[in-house]
C-alpha cells in the first residue's frame, strides 16, 4: 500500500482507479523477476553439486589395479617391483594417485585361481599378472572382460591358450595385453658348450603342466640337436621330488644341469644346485638371478626392465590407450650373470673366459659381487632435470644400423629414462650421401640438441666437426681413434664417449682356415674415402698374414663403381672373398655377392646383414649389443657424468651365422662343427 500511496498521492480522483491496476501490475512484475533469478541461481547450484564429485579431483575415486604373482621367487619379485616403479613413473603412485593391491599365490595353482575369480569381478579397473600361471588364471576368470588385464613375465603366451594368435599379434581379446619374454635359450646352450667345449650331455628336471616349461624345454630340445648334446629330461609335479629328480640325473652321468623358466623348479633352485655339487657339475639357466645361489651362469632376461616395460604398457592404458589397439610383443632385455666360485670343484674342466666376465651384467667371485655400474637398477630411477632433445644420426639404413639402432633405444629404456618424460628423439639418417650428413648435423646443432648418438663412422667425423660444444656417443663405428676422436680409449676429447666395434678378424681368419685348410689368397673391396673400411683392411690384412695368407684391397669410391669393381677382384687368382665391413660396401653387397657367385667364390662377410644377401660365412659383432652400451653411457651424460671421464668401450660379443645355400652355390662344405656352434644357420 506504501507504494500505492507515493504513486497515487495528489492524483485526482478519476485516475486513481487507474494509476492503482498499473501499480498493482509493477508489483507482481518484480515478484516474477526475483523468483526467476532465485530459480535460476538453485537450479545452477544444484548442477553444480551434482556434478562437483565428477569434477574434484580430491572427491574423484582413484583408480585400482590389483597384481597378482604365482610365487615368492627374485625373478618375479623384480618384475613386480619394476612394474611399480613404471607405474610411478608415470604418476601413479600408491595411496596418492592410485590403490594398488598385491597377490601372491605363493606357488599354489588353485590359490592362484581363486585369487583370479576375486579380482576379476569388476572391483578393480585394471589386473597385472606376473607369470604364465598367473597370466592363465586370470585370463580364464576374465573371460567376460569386465577388468582390463595386462599380462608380463610370461615365455611365450601365444602357446598358454587364452584366446591369442602368433601370425596376428593384433588378434587378443579387447580386454587381454602384454608382453612375452622368451628367454635366450640357445644362448645359454651356446655359451655352455664354450666354457666347455667337451659338453655333450645335460640333464633338465621340468614340470609338463606349465606352458612356459614346456616351451623352453622344446626350445632345449631344438638346440641341443643342433650343437650334438644329449638332453636328458625327467619330469615333476611339485617341488618336493625336485631333489630326488635332479639326483637321479646326475647319476646317470650328465655333465651339468639346466634350468628353464619353470617356476615349480625354480621355487627349489637350491635343491638342483646342491644335487649339482655332489656330483661336481655345474648348473646354468635361463633365470637370473640364480648365480647368486651357485649356479655357474645365468643367460636369461632382466626381470627388473621387462616388469618396468610392462608397468608402463599399463599406466598407457590407465591414461586412455585402448588396449584393443595394441599389439602383443616380445622384450628380453638380456642378463648375463656368472659365478667364479661355481668353478671350484667341478671334475670337467670347465673355464671362465675373460671376455665372458668383462660382458656380464654380474660377475660373483672371492671378493663379492660386482654389478656394473651401468645396471639399470643403479643408476638413479628419477626423472631427469630437463627433457634432452636427443638426435640420431645414422649414415646409411641397413639392417645392422637398425639393429644397432634398436639397442639403443633398448639402452635409454634400460637405464631408466623414458621417452617424452626424460627425453625426445629424432632419428636422422641421410641416405649414404656425406653431404647429407653435414646439413643433417648442422641442422641437429640449430634445433638445440643437447645430445647427438651417432651410428657410424660418417658421421662421428661430421659431429666431431661441426658440433664441438654438444656431447656425442657414438655406436658403429670401427675406431674412433682412426676417426679422430681421441688418442686412446681413455685419452680421447672431451666431449665424446661411445661404443666401439672393431671386427672379429682373428676369428674370422680362423674361420676361413678351417672351412678351406688350401685358402692363401684372399680378396676384398674397401673405399679409400671411409675411414673405416681403410682401418678393418689393415687390420684383416694384418690378421691373414699372421696365418700365411694374403689380402687383395680392390677400390670403390661410389655405389656405381662397386659392380666393376667386384668383377675385377673376382678375376683375381682368389680362393674366397673377405669382405670387409663399410658404409659403400654394405648398401652395395648384392653387386660384390653376384660377382663372387658367378666365379665360384665362396663370400666370408664382417655385417650380420650380409648372411641373408649371399655370404656364406659371417662373423658379426653383436650390433645391438653396442647400441645398447652405446645408450647406458649416454644416459650417463643425461644424468650430469662428463663424457670426458668415460673410457671408449669396445663390442666384444660375436655372433656366428652360416648360409648354407649360399656355401650349396659356390661349391663350399661347411665343416659340421662350424654349423653347430652358429648362432644362427640359414637355409637348413
Amino acid at each position: 500500500m506504501s507504494l500505492y500511496l507515493i504513486c497515487f498521492e495528489g492524483a485526482e480522483r478519476p485516475n486513481r482507479n487507474k494509476f492503482f491496476l498499473k501499480a498493482i501490475e509493477m508489483w507482481f512484475a518484480i515478484k516474477r523477476l526475483i523468483l526467476g533469478i532465485v530459480l535460476i541461481v538453485l537450479a545452477a547450484g544444484l548442477l553444480l553439486f551434482s556434478d562437483w564429485k565428477d569434477r574434484s579431483p580430491r572427491l574423484r575415486p582413484m583408480p585400482r589395479i590389483a597384481i597378482l604373482q604365482h610365487s615368492s621367487q627374485p625373478l618375479l619379485d623384480e618384475g613386480v617391483e619394476g612394474m611399480l616403479q613404471a607405474l610411478k613413473d608415470n604418476g601413479f603412485i600408491d595411496g596418492q594417485t592410485i590403490a594398488i593391491t598385491k597377490y601372491n599365490a605363493e606357488n599354489d595353482i588353485p590359490t592362484g585361481n581363486a585369487i583370479a575369480k576375486e579380482i576379476t569381478d569388476g572391483r578393480f579397473d585394471l589386473v597385472l599378472t606376473a607369470s604364465t600361471l598367473s597370466m592363465q588364471a586370470v585370463a580364464n576368470a576374465n573371460k567376460a572382460g569386465k577388468t582390463i588385464h595386462v599380462f608380463g613375465l610370461v615365455a611365450d603366451p601365444f602357446v598358454a591358450g587364452v584366446g591369442l594368435k602368433r601370425e596376428d599379434p593384433l588378434d587378443h581379446p579387447g580386454h587381454l595385453v602384454g608382453i612375452g619374454t622368451f628367454m635366450p635359450v640357445a644362448d645359454g646352450f651356446r655359451l655352455a658348450r664354450r666354457l666347455f667345449p667337451g659338453l655333450s650331455s645335460v640333464g633338465v628336471v621340468w614340470n609338463p603342466g606349465e606352458a612356459n616349461s614346456r616351451a623352453f624345454t622344446l626350445k632345449a630340445r631344438e638346440v641341443c640337436g643342433e650343437l650334438g648334446i644329449k638332453l636328458v629330461e625327467t619330469n615333476v609335479d611339485n617341488s618336493s621330488g625336485i631333489f630326488e629328480a635332479a639326483t637321479s640325473l646326475v647319476s646317470r652321468g650328465v655333465q651339468a644341469l639346466w634350468v628353464g623358466g619353470d617356476v615349480t623348479v625354480l621355487a627349489a633352485i637350491d635343491s638342483v644346485i646342491t644335487a649339482a655339487n655332489k656330483g661336481r657339475i655345474p648348473v646354468f639357466t635361463i633365470t637370473p638371478p640364480s648365480a647368486r645361489r651357485g649356479a655357474l651362469f645365468d643367460m636369461g632376461a632382466n626381470f627388473f626392465e621387462v616388469g618396468r616395460d610392462t608397468g608402463k604398457l599399463a599406466a598407457q592404458i590407465l591414461n586412455g590407450a585402448d588396449p584393443s589397439t595394441i599389439p602383443i610383443r616380445d622384450y628380453v632385455p638380456k642378463k648375463l650373470m656368472v659365478n667364479k666360485l661355481a668353478l671350484n670343484g667341478l671334475r670337467d674342466p670347465w673355464t671362465l673366459p675373460e671376455d665372458i666376465i668383462a660382458g656380464a651384467d654380474v660377475v660373483i667371485d672371492e671378493t663379492g659381487v660386482h654389478e656394473k655400474t651401468t645396471s639399470a637398477r643403479q643408476v638413479s630411477q628419477a626423472r631427469l632435470i630437463r627433457k634432452w632433445k636427443v638426435r640420431l644420426v645414422e649414415y646409411v639404413n641397413v639392417l645392422d644400423v637398425e639393429e644397432a639402432r634398436k639397442g639403443v633405444m633398448d639402452g635409454l629404456r634400460e637405464a631408466g629414462l623414458v621417452e617424452g618424460r626424460d627425453y625426445e628423439v629424432k632419428i636422422l639418417n641421410a641416405q649414404g650421401d656425406m653431404a647429407t650428413v653435414n646439413s643433417l648435423i648442422d641442422s641437429a646443432v640449430s634445433e638445440g640438441a643437447d645430445l647427438l648418438i651417432t651410428l657410424s663412422t660418417p658421421t662421428l667425423q661430421a659431429a666431431l666437426q661441426r658440433a664441438r660444444n654438444l656431447p656425442i656417443v657414438f655406436t658403429y663405428v670401427a675406431s674412433p681413434v682412426a676417426a679422430g676422436a681421441g688418442r686412446s680409449d681413455e685419452d680421447h676429447l672431451p666431449n665424446v664417449t661411445g661404443v666401439y666395434v672393431a671386427g672379429a678378424y682373428e676369428e674370422m681368419l680362423q674361420i676361413i682356415r678351417e672351412c678351406i685348410p688350401s685358402a692363401r689368397v684372399l680378396g676384398t673391396l674397401f673405399v679409400p674415402s671411409e675411414v673405416n673400411t681403410v682401418f678393418h683392411k689393415d687390420k684383416t690384412a694384418e690378421a691373414a698374414q699372421k696365418l700365411g695368407m694374403e689380402l687383395v684391397a680392390v677400390a670403390a669410391n661410389t655405389s656405381s663403381e662397386v659392380a666393376d669393381a667386384a668383377v675385377a677382384l673376382c678375376s683375381r687368382k682368389l680362393d674366397a672373398v673377405c669382405q670387409i665391413g663399410g658404409n659403400l660396401t654394405a648398401s652395395s653387397f648384392p653387386s660384390i655377392a653376384q660377382a663372387a657367385k658367378r666365379a665360384r667364390l665362396p663370400v666370408f662377410a664382417f655385417l650380420s646383414s650380409l648372411a641373408k644377401q649371399g655370404a656364406s660365412v659371417v662373423v658379426s659383432r653383436d650390433y645391438a649389443d653396442g647400441g645398447r652400451e652405446a645408450a647406458l653411457m649416454a644416459a650417463r651424460v643425461m644424468r650430469g657424468e662428463s663424457p670426458a671421464k668415460i673410457p671408449f668401450q669396445p663390442v666384444k660379443k660375436t655372433r656366428l651365422i652360416v648360409n648354407l645355400e649360399a656355401a650349396r652355390d659356390c661349391g663350399l662344405k661347411l665343416p659340421q662343427s662350424l654349423i653347430k656352434r652358429a648362432d644362427e644357420v640359414i637355409g637348413q
